[in-house]
């Protein structure tokens, strides 16, 4: 048997290409399936953040706001001077009118009992017929700082306490803040412009901090939102409205007669510029100039805050007089008390994003924020670590609290995008070397090839 030889041209054309040009395919899918997987990784996370350095100063950042809130939330002194003036207006009984007063302190933790009901619309009635409202009394009825805060040092050295210190809205109510610089309008009460406001900046060592004594006067006590006395020291971003359910706010309890040492270990996050130019669902953090709240310039816990009040109007069409941006239009009064208490543990749970495995029952339960309340991209953030002695009886009802940095460094962290165009251009042009031997020297050569080819042709 004689095998025929095949003289077709066109034949033996596609025999040789046949081989290399399935090597051929197969590389170019594979690196189809590389550059693809790149670029998907670096779409889906465009950003990261490292540890920046681990001895970055404490001078440089922000020292926090500090609040100190009395436990006793109605003083006994000023309730009584509240009932004699309403006794004088009205001829109502003064143990009677003493017994209302203490209704106002049910606008701290919405409590309410159905029971009072009667009694609670009487005095609501003769507060709006003795035009008394409820933003001014609650302001009247704490223990002033003046009286509140006996000697401050700051820097280690003793200054007048009205000087630094100012009554201020919290969460809890009026506090005695230092190096709250929140643009609301609370501020504006203090009769201070708030273009000149900047935060403090401090040193590290506990003689370079906050140092504060406190005069507490448990027989002065009146109304309370805790069984215990004493006074509550909130630690805050000093932009931020001081809030615990929204975040971003230490507090510790300091008692009568005990000295407290709280030590504030800040952690600073930074943002490069060219972070900005991804979407916000993937660098998951927005800038201060990116959206405003309430308050003014973007934050986090603002935000919530934010999220809080609309809830609030919806249910109960008020907002308590404990959030700075009320007026006498729309703060609650003793009549919402039913509505206030009814969600009140609404408004300090809040559900997640993500609520696929949530029951209905705990998204009913909880705070669901429609607009997403992303983290700041540049922040400052404080943790504390207390400890504390009780002083010897002779002290009396003083409390001495000390607020400092312990460290002169802390941790600095910078979100940065993972790949720039220069990286891509790299990683691409390595996928194409390693595995298909191209370059872009190679791609100029083939280009002039074929001009080469084309040109001869004709």
């Amino acid at each position: 048997m004689f095998k025929l030889k095949n003289n077709n041209p066109a034949s033996h054309f596609r025999n040789r290409l046949l081989g290399p040009g399935l090597v051929y395919l197969g590389l170019t899918s594979f690196t189809a399936f590389l550059l693809v997987s790149v670029w998907n990784r670096f779409v889906d996370n465009p950003t990261v953040t490292s540890l920046e350095s681990s001895v970055f100063p404490v001078t440089r950042v922000p020292y926090p706001g500090v609040s100190f809130c009395n436990l006793n939330k109605i003083s006994k002194k000023r309730a009584a001077s509240l009932a004699d003036y309403i006794v004088e207006k009205t001829g109502e009984k003064r143990e009677k009118v003493m017994g209302y007063i203490r209704f106002l302190g049910f606008l701290y933790d919405a409590d309410y009992n159905v029971g009072s009901k009667r009694h609670i619309e009487e005095f609501q009635g003769i507060l709006d017929g003795l035009k008394l409202k409820i933003k001014d009394l609650m302001r009247s009825l704490m223990t002033p700082c003046e009286e509140f805060l006996q000697i401050c040092l700051w820097g280690g050295v003793e200054v007048n306490c009205s000087k630094i210190f100012h009554m201020r809205l919290t969460f809890e109510g009026y506090c005695c803040t230092f190096n709250y610089i929140k643009n609301a309008s609370d501020l504006w009460e203090e009769h201070r412009h708030p273009a000149k406001l900047a935060p403090a900046h401090g040193t590290p060592g506990m003689k370079n901090g906050l140092s504060v004594t406190i005069n507490n006067d448990p027989d002065d006590y009146f109304y309370t939102t805790l069984s215990s006395s004493g006074v509550n020291v909130h630690v805050f971003i000093p932009t931020d409205y001081p809030d615990k359910s929204s975040g971003n706010l230490m507090e510790s309890l300091a008692d009568i007669g005990s000295e407290n040492f709280i030590e504030v270990i800040p952690t600073t996050v930074r943002a490069m510029k060219e972070v900005m130019n991804y979407n916000v669902v993937k660098r998951n953090c927005l800038f201060e100039v990116e959206q405003i709240t309430q308050f003014g310039v973007y934050s986090q816990s603002d935000c919530f805050v934010d999220c809080r009040v609309r809830s609030m109007m919806t249910l109960c069409e008020c907002i308590p007089f404990t959030i700075p941006f009320t007026d006498d239009s729309t703060v609650c009064t003793l009549l919402d008390l039913p509505c206030l208490s009814k969600y009140q543990r609404k408004w300090t749970a809040l559900v997640p994003d993500h609520v696929d495995g949530y029951t209905f029952k705990e998204q009913e339960d909880g705070l669901f924020c429609t607009e997403t309340c992303y983290p700041s991209c540049e922040a400052t953030l404080y943790e504390i670590t207390t400890s504390s002695v009780r002083l010897f009886d002779s002290a009396g009802n003083y409390t001495s609290i000390h607020i400092f940095y312990g460290n002169r460094f802390h941790s600095l962290y910078q979100q940065d995008v993972v790949h720039y165009w220069f990286d891509i251009l790299s990683s691409v042009g390595g996928i194409f070397g390693i595995v298909m031997g191209l370059s872009i020297l190679s791609i100029v050569e083939g280009v002039i090839y074929m001009i080469k080819l084309v040109v001869a042709k004709w």
